[in-house]
């Protein structure tokens, strides 16, 4: 079980300020917006390394369930 009380889960250096969590409800639209342009941008990368370099078989097969996922990580922040 995580221990939520230490601050070194996640490697941060300090805790979260409890804060957080109502300016994050305030501003949750703009959140996730950027949140389905970060998902949105990795799938496109991976498929940027797929167009460039389709002769590496091993980057392709990598790259292609990951392109999967982060699509549906997309599509999932826009529901």
């Amino acid at each position: 079980m995580i221990n939520h009380e230490d601050k070194h889960v996640l490697g941060l250096e300090l805790p979260t300020d409890p804060r957080w969590v109502n300016i994050a409800e305030k501003n949750i639209k703009e959140i996730l917006i950027d949140h389905a342009y970060c998902e949105q941008k990795a799938a496109s990368s991976c498929i940027s390394l797929i167009i460039q370099f389709p002769e590496m078989e091993r980057l392709v097969e990598v790259m292609t369930p990951v392109v999967a996922e982060e699509w549906g990580h997309f599509e999932r922040v826009l529901e």
